[in-house]
């Protein structure tokens, strides 16, 4: 009880439930809890744990050099000045700043002069400095079929190195960006020093240091500039600086070794291949790397047939890494070439004959089966190579391809009308605010990967039953080309896992959250994961010594991402202060307004009946008060934003520590559920939501008399807060504790509306104490709330005010509102809005003579009118034979009643009465509230749908579907 105790006493009371009014402030570590502020910043965190040397950025080290004037104008530093800037910042050039060959160390992954027969990997590209994509188990294994990157490539007789510089006090190397977060808080209020228009870099340095990962424009920019001036050193500082934060930037990778392959710089360049290639997966990327092993292993000159081998086995390594993609059609042709271009002819009788025929069948067969935009052509290569050799066999071995490549050929035109629109290998960017400029871009982007990724899940290729792996490579495939482009959107990281966990691939799934959060610091979502697969993955057992070990594994990715939140915090203040000091800036360098300091006339005149002009230019200190108004608005937004995240993580750990280490208590080895709310207490920034979880674990959990006390603490510290009002009184009610609920809605109701701006806060709670009341209070107090309700919310319905006493707040069709209560109380009020025949018409009415316009038929003496000339010949009515005497009279009559009815056009047949009975018991189609059938949308889909492939489908379990990787 000593814990119990002590716990109770932290909250300002001891065990018993003492009344609201009497109950003190709760005590945390402080002695008064009245100085514990909810929004205050976060307590001070040891310094050595986080102390990281500030990096030198360009600004400060430029405007430390000699500036060079030119006619009184400062000017751009001169090459010579930026090699000597480059000298001076050793371990600022980023993980490829590479060094050069002469300084460079031996590295064990290094490039041989010449390739080995049987090339086995020897460094693991995950070790190297710049993280990528997520790598599949098979990267880290030795090609058996093909070659690995740094294997193929023939080596020179230096060896560069990425240089990594080892911190020596236990501190982060100077190498390491340090984010705009870390920076010191004492000198945000400090202006950047105003550039030169002349000074590009500069500014653009400015705009990096300031929104490294949001501000693209600048980094492309500054890479732009560099290389227009050939500074190519700057340019890689730069590009290592920026893959650092962009490792999945394709396009970029390829532009950096396309700078390298025309400086002619292998060195780099084969650099570039060891960290890039299993990482970023692309395309342009591989065909650049195939380029550069046929360059250096020339087998027009390979008289030993071993240049040969090495670009072979390069071409299979790259046709597993990316053979599936869809774009990966030039890259099977360039493959096939290559093997046309070999010794030996197809067809002849000598052993390269048969071995050129059989890889020539080999990669066709493959690539028929992939859906790529060439695989109609390959086809047709295919069936020329076929039939050329020997038509029997030809005829058996395409027919045994063709339901493959007829699957793989529509599959293409399904999979190109997904992904026509979709940019790959662009610089991930970060998810605009909902309703910001690029939403729509980057939602629809989104979009695109999500359908290709069903896509594939739906299996088009038939792999399932035949080739799981397969299937599970091309999806997983897929995965990592998503989160290279949406890196910065947590979704996709989750999702990518969460479907590597589904198929039992627990390595995958757990590297692509490592990577998530490494790419998103900040993402509850994936830290919520991870830990959650933390703790389904360790096992609970006895002893404190597995409690602390297990608690302490998963409350790590919650660690982690609070203190990217409280940095962000401190962010949104540094740029807050930047920012107004910029407004003071630009206002106190315009000219004085003489209208500042007078009193304004219409103000002072101003009464009931004199308006002041409301299309008057505000002053220069209205305008500046305007702008720094809204400029603490937006700050004040953000940061509530962020403390609501905060508050919930908290929520969330609290949570974990309960199932793992229970109750616990505050200051100790095993703190529990407790010890996470002191805690969090301690740190700040909290909302009101985590009293009233705190308090609802308690109550739920534990029975424990506590509850009360954090529920009082928690309105005490928030007394405008709705919900925890609301909450509170649902607590109290029950428990019975009627007396104290009224207590709470009064004072919680009158400190709201007694702001006007806040009085729609209050609704919620004149809601539910109304709903209580008429079920279970008295009629005085339900019409005293109804009056206050009519009062403060004038547009608030009476009636239906009135109804909510007797009605139900349950879904249709059990719920239940008397003022929609209608009852049938006559025929006549379900009469059908169409009138219903009585009598039943015969169907099987002869049908009348169809009646033929009398001046159409006409004597054919009589000339016809100008405008009837083109019509077609006449037809003249063959008449019968006159009756004489009175049944001719009453022939001709008859027949002049046939005709007067036949004049008149008659309408459509009315429908019968059941059909009359149906269509009035239909509901109409207002009250259809549930998802419509677009027809326009089903007649496009219908027309789209590929019949071929379901005819194919029906045999593609026979003759195998996708081929690729046998």
């Amino acid at each position: 009880m000593e814990g119990e105790d002590a716990f109770l006493a932290s909250l300002g009371g001891d065990a018993t439930n003492d009344p609201i009014e009497t109950t003190q402030p709760a005590d945390g570590d402080d002695d008064d809890e009245e100085d514990y502020d909810p929004a205050a910043p976060s307590a001070p965190v040891d310094a050595g744990s986080l102390a990281v040397p500030e990096q030198p950025s360009r600004s400060v080290s430029r405007s430390s050099q000699k500036q060079t004037t030119i006619g009184g104008f400062v000017a751009e530093e001169s090459d010579e000045d930026e090699q000597e800037d480059a000298q001076e910042q050793t371990n600022t050039d980023g993980a490829l700043a590479l060094e050069t060959a002469n300084t460079a160390s031996p590295n064990p992954g290094a490039l041989p002069q010449s390739p080995p027969a049987v090339p086995v990997p020897s460094q693991d590209i995950s070790s190297l400095p710049v993280s990528g994509d997520v790598s599949s188990n098979a990267h880290s294994q030795s090609v058996a079929n093909g070659v690995g990157v740094d294997e193929a490539m023939a080596g020179t007789d230096t060896v560069i190195e990425a240089p990594v510089t080892a911190p020596s006090n236990g501190t982060a190397s100077a190498s390491t960006p340090i984010p705009a977060e870390r920076q010191d808080l004492s000198s945000a209020a400090s202006l950047p020093k105003s550039r030169l228009p002349n000074d590009v870099v500069g500014q653009l340095e400015d705009r990096i240091a300031e929104d490294a990962k949001g501000d693209v424009d600048a980094w492309l920019g500054l890479i732009a500039h560099l290389k227009a001036r050939s500074k190519f050193d700057e340019v890689r500082k730069v590009y290592g600086r920026f893959f650092e934060i962009f490792p999945s930037a394709g396009d970029q990778w390829v532009n950096y070794a396309r700078m390298e392959l025309e400086l002619d710089d292998l060195p780099r360049l084969e650099a570039i291949f060891n960290i890039a290639l299993l990482k970023v997966q692309s395309i342009d990327l591989w065909n650049i790397y195939l380029a550069h092993i046929r360059r250096r292993n020339d087998i027009a000159t390979d008289t030993s047939g071993q240049g040969r081998q090495v670009v072979s086995q390069a071409y299979e390594f790259v046709i597993n890494q990316v053979g599936q993609d869809k774009d990966s059609g030039s890259l099977w042709q360039d493959y096939i070439s290559f093997i046309k271009s070999g010794p030996g002819t197809p067809g002849g009788t000598g052993w390269q004959d048969a071995q050129k025929m059989d890889l020539l069948r080999k990669a066709y067969q493959r690539a028929v089966c992939v859906p790529m935009s060439a695989v109609t052509s390959l086809w047709k290569e295919y069936d020329a190579f076929e039939m050329g050799l020997n038509k029997m066999t030809g005829r058996k071995f395409l027919q045994e391809k063709s339901p493959a490549y007829v699957t793989a050929r529509s599959s293409y035109t399904a999979l190109y009308n997904i992904t026509q629109h979709l940019k790959r290998g662009i610089v991930p960017l970060l998810p605009p605010h909902p309703g910001h400029q690029g939403e729509e871009e980057f939602l629809d982007q989104a979009d695109i990967w999500q359908k290709w990724i069903a896509w594939e899940k739906e299996d088009p290729l038939v792999l399932k039953d035949e080739d799981a792996q397969a299937l599970q490579q091309r999806i997983l495939f897929v995965y990592r080309q998503a989160v290279m482009a949406l890196r910065f959107y947590p979704r996709i990281w989750f999702d990518a896992a969460q479907w590597c966990y589904d198929q039992n691939l627990e390595a995958d799934g757990d590297s692509f959250l490592d990577q998530g959060l490494e790419a998103n610091p900040e993402s509850c979502l994936l830290a919520f994961k991870k830990a959650d697969q933390v703790e389904r993955s360790t096992s609970a057992e006895e002893g404190q010594d597995s409690q602390v070990a297990r608690g302490k594994a998963v409350r790590a990715p919650y660690d982690g991402v609070l203190d990217h939140l409280y940095k962000h915090i401190e962010l949104i203040q540094r740029r807050e202060q930047t920012d107004l000091a910029q407004i003071e800036a630009k206002y106190a360098a315009m000219s004085p307004d003489p209208r500042d300091g007078t009193p304004d006339p219409a103000a002072q005149e101003e009464d009931d009946d004199v308006v002041s002009n409301t299309d008057k230019p505000l002053t220069k200190k209205a305008r500046k008060e305007v702008e720094i108004t809204e400029r603490r608005a937006e700050s004040l937004t953000q940061t509530r934003l962020t403390s609501r995240v905060i508050t919930f993580v908290w929520i969330a750990l609290m949570r974990a520590m309960r199932r793992i280490q229970g109750k616990g208590k505050p200051d100790d080895p095993i703190p529990g559920m407790r010890g996470i709310f002191k805690e969090a207490r301690t740190r700040g920034r909290l909302m009101a939501d985590i009293h009233v979880a705190t308090a609802l674990l308690e109550h739920y959990a534990y029975k424990d008399p506590a509850a009360p006390r954090i529920f009082n603490l928690g309105t005490r510290l928030f007394p405008e807060d709705e919900n925890v009002a609301l909450e509170h009184i649902k607590f109290l009610i029950s428990t019975g504790d009627s007396t104290n609920a009224r207590v709470i809605f009064e004072t919680t109701v009158s400190k709201i509306t007694a702001k006007p701006d806040n009085v729609h806060k209050a609704r919620v709670l004149f809601a539910f104490f109304h709903d209580w009341e008429a079920k279970y209070g008295e009629l005085s107090q339900v019409t005293k709330i109804e009056k206050r309700m009519a009062e403060l919310y004038p547009d608030e319905n009476l009636a239906s005010l009135f109804a909510q006493r007797f009605g139900t707040v349950t879904v249709a069709p059990a719920s239940f509102d008397p003022c929609n209560v209608l009852l049938v109380l006559s025929p006549s009020q379900v009469r059908s809005k169409s009138s219903v025949q009585t009598v039943i018409p015969s169907i099987e009415t002869t049908e009348p003579v169809p009646f033929i316009p009398t001046g159409y038929v006409q004597s054919p003496k009589r000339p016809l009118e100008d405008s009837d000339a083109e019509l077609p010949a006449r037809k003249l009515l063959r008449g019968e034979s006159p009756l004489k005497g009175a049944a001719g009279r009453r022939q001709q009559q008859r027949q002049a009643r046939e005709l007067g009815q036949q004049s008149m056009p008659s309408g459509p047949k009315p429908l019968p009465p059941a059909v009359f009975q149906l269509l009035s018991v239909i509901p109409p189609a207002r009250q259809w509230n549930q998802t419509l059938f677009d027809p326009i949308k089903m007649v496009d889909l219908i027309r789209a749908t590929d019949m071929t492939k379901a005819r194919v489908s029906s045999n593609g379990g026979q003759y195998g579907g996708y081929g690729y990787g046998r």
